[in-house]
């Protein structure tokens, strides 16, 4: 089969030419479209569900929907795990399928099952809806939008620009599957009641909410016939917008005492408000001139991508849209990135390419030196661009990412790419200069002895391609075979599963694809080219590096043999030495990405509300703001809007942007500087830091379901056990050197205001226990009596007791 496969390389030379060519012309326009990542997207195949509560408390939320939702998921097939979290006002549940399965096909199943889900839940409390397609790597750009101070445009009007405004825009981008907005105040046409007047009128809260709703609608009443004409018959009773809409809700009527109207106004004091929100984004940062400038409270968006996106793709599909959004912003208002992943993406490509050619000058400079000859160089280094080539067109084709891992495996491959195509054109070359035993008899007989080139090509014109062809069947069957042992040592990285499989199969993917087609190089490609390189005259010329190298070897080798017990006990104690300090190496699981920018995890007291947290963040920023290294600081308190990371009011995620390491002066790496960060920090007391960077927790979390390193669970049905044993395991892990930023996740601490109806007291007035429930739910709690629609822009109406 070997012989075959050089025979028709050599006689169909010019066809593999031509496929070379076409091979070439097909990757220019392939690789482009190569998916690029920082790092391998280890989230496995999961669903999210997320369900809005407004206004319901952890216990009622776990009892009420997230329960319901987690029975019925798990009789869906395929399914791995099934965990949940439950907060106050919000649900999510996480549906993690078997590797392999379609990520669309899980979202059917789980739609189905969620119609199953909701008639268990009860009526008003709320609807589950499946959360983003999208993976834990999938935040890959970050943006603000800033106004200038003199623009009149308030925190609730740059939000509302970003939801009715940039979020349109940004959605359509290829690879975008969501938008989550961050910050700023929801705006809200709010009807504070006042109870003592309600009660003087006798009125209650649902009379005003029902007459704001039937004030504020729109109807259609088909066609009427007009002579030749037919006319649309349209019924406008929608509530206008701004100044005017709070006018016309303040004239409502409500009901008519002794010939006068009681309208809302009488009742209710009507203004533009805020939503009741749970997250916040404050800002800090340096200007042109390096000066600190605190930006505030701000609005901000998280680019979502879709699952399965090429990243790299996806954000210069935003950026090239940045220009349209700032068209269509008004004056004063501007769109600003402050994260994104493409410099790190191609940071992270750079460095691999800058090894690649790096080893690809080693491998010119050494194969120059060692084969003296110019044409059997370039011939061995073309296989390098070929089978990398291959390897990233295949690549591409299937849909496989291109990242550190994969591009670092052909890095680590690039000295095995050449290692047939060398062992061919040395097999050749070695043909070309020197007759084989058969014929060195009649070479002696019909060439002069004192011809100084008695085995030049010119003498054998014709038989050249029979030379190459006989020389490449010699080798080829131990360069495919050497190959194949490569090959199978990584052949156990596909028995990996699961996160250890997505982090180091495409690794293993990426080396076999180059070596298999270094290999194909190497049997088609070099014979083929061979027979167009070598028509002319190949003298061997004697390397001036090989021959002190050889003869340093000979002694060597000749020592070796004269002394084998003292080789061969140097090379026990070597080993015996190995064995002892193999259990001192330091291990980790996967390489850590140095990002450019530091994630720091600020954890305050259960209890702090959202105004004490924005207290805190101003502060801690203006101390980081402090560091000559640090750019910017952000703030995210708290969660974006759903289908965001579900984090309480008391957790702060500071975004900080870092400069160039060669520009630093306060330390000379990052570990050192989130030190002296932490050191300088504590003057706060009370809370907890942990430091990470934001892809690296992102990771951190889809390994453990924990945003830390190292996560130790602890299960059990009685929360108070575990809260107390946990503590006892935080403590004890203190202890043990190297760790640090130990900290046991909270459970418990928020306070709470809990309404306990007194049965005996209702019965007595003749009132039931929902009566109570609904005061508190819509009266305190608030509801909703329609929107306020302005275009594609909308907005409740909100009534609750002052």
């Amino acid at each position: 089969m070997f012989n075959r496969i050089i025979d028709w390389a050599v006689i169909n030379r010019l066809l593999v030419v031509i496929a070379l060519i076409t091979l070439t012309v097909s990757a220019v326009f392939i690789i482009p479209k190569l998916n690029l990542d920082a790092f391998p997207d280890v989230t496995n195949v999961q669903v999210s569900v997320n369900t809005e509560a407004p206004g319901l408390a952890a216990e009622e939320v776990e009892q009420l929907i997230t329960y319901p939702i987690e029975a019925v998921m798990y009789a869906l097939p395929d399914v791995e795990e099934v965990r949940s979290i439950s907060k106050t006002g919000l649900s999510g549940v996480t549906v993690v399928f078997k590797e392999g399965t379609d990520i669309y096909f899980a979202r059917q199943l789980v739609f189905e099952r969620l119609q199953a889900a909701k008639e268990l839940i009860p009526d008003g409390v709320g609807t589950p809806e499946m959360g983003p397609n999208t993976s834990g790597l999938g935040q890959v750009y970050q943006y603000l939008l800033v106004a200038e101070p003199d623009a009149g445009f308030d925190a609730m009007a740059l939000r509302s620009l970003n939801d009715w405004v940039v979020k349109l825009l940004l959605i359509p981008a290829e690879g975008v599957t969501d938008v989550l907005s961050f910050g700023g105040e929801v705006r809200q046409y709010q009807v504070n009641l006042n109870p003592s007047r309600l009660l003087a009128y006798e009125l209650t809260q649902d009379d005003v909410m029902m007459a704001l709703e039937r004030n504020n609608t729109n109807v259609g009443g088909w066609y009427m016939n007009r002579g030749q004409e037919q006319l649309v018959i349209r019924g406008t009773g929608w509530l206008d917008h701004g100044e005017k809409g709070l006018e016309q809700i303040r004239q409502v009527p409500l009901k008519t005492v002794d010939g006068t109207t009681i309208t809302v106004s009488d009742v209710a004091q009507v203004a533009l408000g805020s939503e009741i929100r749970q997250g916040a984004v404050t800002m800090t940062r340096k200007n042109a001139d390096d000066k600190v400038e605190n930006l505030g409270e701000v609005v901000s968006g998280i680019v979502l991508k879709r699952m399965g996106a090429n990243t790299k793709a996806t954000i210069d599909g935003v950026n090239a849209r940045i220009e349209r959004i700032n068209q269509a912003l008004p004056e004063g208002v501007r769109f600003e990135a402050f994260y994104d992943q493409a410099d790190l993406i191609t940071q992270a490509v750079q460095t691999v390419v800058n090894a690649l050619l790096l080893a690809f000058i080693f491998i010119v400079v050494i194969l120059a030196l060692f084969l003296m000859n110019l044409r059997a160089t370039f011939l061995v280094l073309m296989s390098i661009p070929i089978s990398i080539g291959i390897a990233l067109m295949v690549m591409a084709w299937f849909g496989l990412s291109a990242n550190l891992m994969s591009l670092g495996g052909i890095a680590v491959a690039i000295g095995m790419l050449v290692d047939g195509s060398v062992v061919m054109v040395e097999n050749m070359f070695k043909h070309l200069t020197h007759p084989d035993a058969e014929h060195d008899t009649q070479r002696q007989s019909r060439v002069d002895s004192d011809d100084v080139d008695p085995v030049d090509a010119a003498h054998d014109r014709h038989g050249i391609a029979l030379r190459l062809q006989e020389a490449g069947k010699e080798v080829a069957r131990p360069i495919f075979f050497a190959t194949a042992i490569i090959l199978v040592v990584f052949m156990p990285l596909f028995s990996f599963e699961g996160v250890e499989a997505k982090l180091f199969q495409p690794m293993a993917i990426s080396i076999m694809l180059a070596m298999l087609s270094a290999v194909l190089v190497a049997l088609i490609i070099v014979p083929a080219l061979a027979t167009y390189l070598f028509r002319r005259r190949v003298r061997q010329r004697e390397s001036f590096v090989l021959k002190p190298l050889d003869l340093l070897y000979r002694k060597g080798l000749a020592w070796a043999m004269g002394h084998s017990k003292v080789v061969v006990g140097i090379a026990a104690i070597m080993v015996v030495a190995a064995a002892l300090v193999l259990p001192r190496l330091g291990t980790e699981f996967v390489p850590e990405l140095e990002e450019g920018t530091i994630n720091l995890r600020v954890t305050l007291a259960p209890s702090s509300s959202l105004d004490t947290a924005l207290e805190v963040a101003p502060k801690l920023e203006a101390k980081l703001m402090e560091f000559p290294e640090v750019t910017y600081a952000l703030s995210r308190i708290g969660r974006a809007e759903i289908g965001g990371d579900p984090e309480p009011v008391n957790n702060i995620e500071i975004y900080i942007g870092l400069k160039p390491v060669p520009e630093w002066t306060s330390a000379d790496n990052r570990y050192e500087l989130q030190s002296l960060m932490e050191q300088k920090l504590e003057q706060h007391p009370g809370l907890l830091f942990n430091f990470s960077q934001p892809i690296a927790t992102r990771v951190d979390e889809l390994l453990s379901g924990v945003k830390a390193q190292l996560a130790i669970k602890l299960f059990g049905p009685d929360l108070a056990v575990l809260a107390e044993k946990g503590q006892a395991i935080e403590a004890a892990v203190k202890e043990i050197e190297g760790a640090r930023d130990v900290a046991m996740e909270q459970i418990a601490g928020e306070s709470q205001l809990v309404v306990k109806p007194n049965r005996r007291a209702l019965s007595r007035y003749g009132l039931a226990v929902g009566d109570v429930m609904e005061l508190v739910r819509e009266g305190l709690g608030g509801a909703s009596a329609g929107q306020i629609i302005n275009g594609n822009e909308r907005y409740d109406i909100y009534v609750r007791l002052a």
